[in-house]
């Protein structure tokens, strides 16, 4: 394996055998019968990881994720193929894993450290920053089993980084801290990965694996779907996610969307990378940004006022019919999202082949930068969202700054400073 490369899966499958009952597996090992069913977990799955990167993995529950970070952890073997490991592993995996219930905190840091090679001397030198990291107090004297979820995680998390490691893997276990303790998480693994740890992250908050990760693996049914930028994979999820198989429509550009007859000049020419998709029983057939004075615009000010406007069109009667905006940076963060449903609109109808234009007068309260903005036909049948047609990253706009305001961050809420000498 090359010296840059912390992680290579290879041709990694896993097979579980299911059995009906218990019984079944003293059945296995006296006769030749098969008493099982195998489970596919993982098939196949190859790619490899540098050092340094942070990568997010994504998918639907029971995808594989999971079963993948234990097979690298190493507390799974696969059926198939092979990992090769470059570097120590910090795992921080569901909870419950590696602590024994029954030691107490104090107890299970020195454990974990034994199983990471690590003397009983130097998690001692380790042992104060671990417990003001977890902070739980006097309870890192007490038995695990009785902690609460966010105690167990405190103490897990402050474990797993305390030991330097080369490749941390963390699998959704900092959603059950509160907000304080989940800030203070992330500003540590941004140091992490600062440092070139190389970092696994699991996680269901796409905004998290947006802003954090420097590329996306998407898992689904225990293949590897799609791998590439963090923005475009949870695109494909986000479509996974909100269409069947039955009614799945994706567009690749503007003009291959089926029906739509009307177009803008200007929607051909657009410079973004637009990813479509929906039912195709109704469609955005043009998006603008307007200026005042009605003109299309794709340059503005920071703090600038700007309509945005959308025209759609049903395909067949639509009851519950909702419209939606988001604007995103550059990375994929979504810094500002609404639509009809949310702001309390009620439901209009449409009928079939009714055409209609939506507007949202938006103060663009950005700081200085290129953004994104993405747009959606939807409607809501029996308190499900049924996707007619989203069209992400639709338009890209330039902010510029507004005077001489050299402010920083994503939103530039306009600030005024006053200064008194007493």
């Amino acid at each position: 394996m090359s010296y840059d490369v912390s992680i290579k899966v290879m041709n990694v499958s896993k097979i579980f055998k299911i059995y009906k009952k218990p019984q079944d597996r003293l059945k296995q090992t006296i006769f030749r019968k098969k008493y099982y069913q195998e489970f596919n977990a993982l098939s196949n799955i190859s790619f490899e990881v540098k050092k340094g990167e942070t990568i997010g993995i994504i998918g639907r529950n029971g995808s594989g994720k999971s079963t993948l970070l234990q097979i690298i952890a190493g507390t799974l073997q696969p059926s198939m193929g092979r990992i090769e490991i470059n570097g120590r592993v910090a795992a921080l995996l569901e909870l419950g894993s590696g602590f024994n219930p029954e030691f107490t905190g104090r107890e299970n840091v020195f454990l974990n450290g034994a199983i990471l090679g690590i003397s009983r001397d130097e998690m001692e030198r380790r042992l104060d920053d671990i417990m003001i990291f977890a902070d739980i107090g006097d309870y890192i004297d007490q038995p695990v089993k009785t902690y609460s979820s966010g105690m167990y995680v405190r103490l897990a998390f402050a474990v797993a980084i305390s030991v330097d490691p080369d490749i941390l893997i963390v699998d959704e276990a900092l959603a059950v801290g509160d907000g304080r303790f989940q800030l203070k998480c992330f500003e540590r693994i941004k140091s992490l990965k600062e440092k070139g740890t190389t970092i696994l992250l699991v996680s269901h908050d796409l905004q998290s694996i947006r802003q954090f990760c420097d590329a996306c693996l998407l898992f689904d049914k225990g293949l590897l779907l799609e791998q590439g930028q963090p923005n475009e994979v949870v695109n494909k999820y986000t479509k996974i996610l909100f269409s069947s198989q039955e009614s799945e429509l994706e567009i690749s550009n503007v003009d291959s969307f089926q029906g739509a007859n009307a177009r803008d000049n200007d929607q051909r020419t657009l410079e973004s990378k637009e990813f479509r998709y929906g039912s195709g029983e109704g469609y955005i057939n043009n998006v603008d940004i307007l200026d005042d004075n009605e003109q299309s615009i794709k340059v503005l000010n920071s703090c600038d006022e700007v309509i945005i406007r959308m025209g759609v069109t049903s395909k067949k009667e639509i009851p519950k019919p909702i419209y939606a905006l988001t604007i995103k940076s550059i990375k994929g963060l979504e810094v500002y999202g609404t639509n009809t449903y949310f702001q309390n609109f009620p439901f209009a109808p449409l009928g079939p082949e009714q055409n209609i234009c939506i507007e949202f007068r938006q103060k663009i309260s950005l700081v200085p930068g290129n953004y994104f903005l993405s747009f959606g036909f939807v409607e809501l049948v029996n308190d499900e969202i049924i996707p007619l047609d989203r069209r992400y990253d639709a338009i890209e706009i330039k902010v510029l700054p507004q005077g001489n305001d050299r402010s920083f961050g994503i939103a530039n809420l306009d600030s005024s400073i006053k200064i008194s000498y007493l």
